[in-house]
């Protein structure tokens, strides 16, 4: 299309300019071929030396213009077109260069005139894959491309270039054993955002140097995203804990308020005298196991006095009967409490002085 513009135009223009040269006679490109020949070998030479346009016109006639047209504009076009070619191959070659030089990774320059036995390439890589490259100039302290960048301030050329033994060793113990990539960041992200959504951790069992996952998961949410009194734990939750937590004393069913309280205060007063016994400043004497008796008797006594406060004040309906004051069975177990602690000690005592050396 470029080729046919650029020949139309340069032949017409051809023609228009032979035209005026030529005269405006109307058989001036209508000469026949053997007329041409007619009229040339009438003519001299002296004929043609005086009128060379004439000549020129007589010699080439309206197609030879036409084809010298089309030769010039073939050339011309042909010319255009590469150049524009060349055009566009130095814009495409500028765009590569452009495009290489943003997508290249280059480390920087101050890290360049660290050795190898200061940090290796592929550790160097994996630092800075795991920081975005805006960070590389001023890394945070936290990032151990900090610490190489103090390294990289402190030694190569026109610096020190030389590490005492106790720096050098200092460097490879307190480096870190291994770097996280940007991509185990990213899917380390990713699974907290994970277990924060369903509200559930994955359940671990300790290993001599690891810990070993189980491949179930404990649910830690309540039915509420954000209710803290529904925070489920292997404690609070668990079966076990639960059938372990109802078989105690306070919150069997079927027990009477003086059950409840003599079986606690057994159980308290019994182990409490230990460490008095074991413990206590006249451990190596033989009074040591009375001394144990009284400690453990007066901390039941004031453990049941602080009981007696808080039913008093707070009046727990816990074990109330129906038509009972209120507290009136929290009090009841208190009381008993403190006579099945007194019980317990007595008890553990007898033992400590029958059976001890």
């Amino acid at each position: 299309c470029e080729f046919a513009a650029t020949t139309t135009a340069l032949t017409l223009s051809a023609v228009g300019a032979a035209n005026y040269i030529f005269g405006t006679d109307s058989q001036t490109f209508t000469v026949a071929h053997g007329q041409r020949h007619q009229a040339l070998h009438h003519q001299g030479a002296q004929g043609v030396l005086d009128r060379p346009a004439v000549a020129l016109k007589d010699s080439l006639g309206a197609q030879g213009l036409v084809g010298f047209g089309m030769g010039f504009g073939a050339m011309v076009a042909a010319a255009r077109g590469f150049a524009r070619s060349s055009k566009r191959r130095v814009a495409r070659r500028a765009a590569d260069i452009d495009v290489a030089e943003k997508t290249e990774t280059k480390p920087l320059p101050y890290f360049e005139t660290l050795p190898p036995s200061i940090v290796d390439k592929e550790t160097l890589d994996k630092l800075l894959a795991a920081l975005p490259k805006e960070q590389w100039d001023d890394p945070p302290e936290d990032s151990y491309l900090y610490t190489l960048k103090c390294y990289a301030e402190t030694y190569g050329p026109g610096k020190a270039t030389k590490m005492g033994w106790y720096d050098y060793i200092y460097m490879k113990v307190s480096g870190p054993e291994f770097f996280d990539s940007a991509e185990d960041i990213a899917n380390r992200k990713k699974w907290f955002r994970d277990m924060s959504s369903k509200g559930a951790f994955p359940m671990e069992f300790p290993g001599p140097s690891n810990v070993w996952e189980s491949g179930a998961y404990l649910q830690w949410r309540g039915e509420e995203y954000f209710a803290g009194d529904q925070v489920k734990t292997i404690v609070s939750d668990s079966r076990f804990s639960k059938q372990f937590i109802a078989n105690t004393a306070f919150y069997r069913e079927g027990l009477k308020p003086w059950q409840r309280g003599l079986e606690i205060g057994m159980a308290h007063g019994y182990f409490i005298i230990g460490p008095f016994v074991s413990l206590g400043p006249l451990r190596n004497t033989p009074e040591a196991a009375t001394v144990g008796l009284l400690a453990g008797c007066a901390l039941v006594g004031l453990v049941s006095v602080g009981g007696l406060l808080f039913g008093t004040l707070i009046k727990p309906k816990l074990f109330d009967k129906e038509g009972d004051p209120p507290a009136s069975g929290f009090q009841e177990m208190i009381n008993w409490h403190a006579l099945g602690g007194i019980g317990g000690a007595g008890f553990a005592h007898a033992l400590i002085t029958v059976f001890g050396s």
